[in-house]
């Protein structure tokens, strides 16, 4: 195990308090707000680390933690079982990354782009 067992309780704390804050208005929430997506889930462990425990492809893994929306199950129980969290909150990790990225721009259509 990379990640050693101390640190996996920790991790587990910090995720809770960061999906609760997360769900607070921004006005209530506290100066530490925990883990609440995959961006802060990897200031407090690192990359490396996850891919060894959790058993996946270090390409397999970035890609996942950059585009949260094309993480399979399977893989939100892999994770779940390595940071000690259950499934649905390694979910809720990543709709919240989803959630805060800005909107994508809207693509002009070809017809109009002709005009």
């Amino acid at each position: 195990m990379e990640i050693p067992e101390s640190k996996r309780h920790t991790l587990s704390g910090l995720i809770k308090r960061g999906i609760a804050e997360a769900a607070l208005p921004v006005k209530e929430r506290s100066l530490d707000p925990g883990i609440y997506n995959f961006e802060t889930l990897l200031t407090y462990v690192k990359h490396t680390e996850l891919t060894k425990d959790a058993g996946f492809n270090k390409a397999t893994l970035s890609k996942k933690l950059a585009q949260p929306q094309l993480m399979k199950i399977a893989e939100c129980v892999k994770l779940a079982a390595v940071l000690y969290v259950t499934p649905q909150e390694v979910m809720t990790l990543a709709l919240n990354e989803i959630s805060q990225r800005p909107p994508k721009k809207a693509k002009a259509k070809k017809a109009a782009a002709k005009k």
